[in-house]
């Protein structure tokens, strides 16, 4: 009798369980209709009002002039998180992806270039034990 009963709690804690879904989003989102309104020769004011305050600030390595502020970095990450806790055992998956904008400025200080990448609304949610 004792040991049918501790199957069956081994058994229930084994059993029993919930899962767990998470998403963390670190920085502001990057709009890509304000994106696709950056174009070649707006100032950086211009840049910062359509996309906010760059993550980074890439400065030149000139002599001449090192304090040259080179290109601004945006970027958004959104991590999604999947889990299944049992008692005595968890199982977690997460997938991280994350959109990043590099807007470089030419001698004047004007946009010469833009580079994008956007895939951070392609985190996808998965089960724990693989893909």
């Amino acid at each position: 009798m004792r040991i049918r009963s501790l199957c069956g709690i081994a058994v229930c804690s084994f059993v029993c369980g919930c899962a767990v879904l998470g998403r963390q989003q670190k920085d502001h989102r990057i709009d890509p209709e304000a994106l696709a309104k950056v174009q070649r020769g707006m100032s950086k004011e211009e840049v910062t009002n359509l996309l906010g305050a760059p993550q980074e600030i890439i400065f030149s390595n000139k002599e001449h002039d090192p304090l040259r502020e080179h290109a601004y970095i945006f970027e958004h990450v959104t991590t999604v998180y999947t889990g299944v806790v049992f008692l005595f055992m968890n199982f977690g998956n997460s997938d991280e992806k994350r959109d990043r904008v590099l807007v470089f400025f030419d001698e004047s200080g004007k946009v010469d270039h833009v580079g994008s990448s956007l895939k951070a609304e392609q985190a996808s949610y998965g089960f724990p034990f693989g893909r």
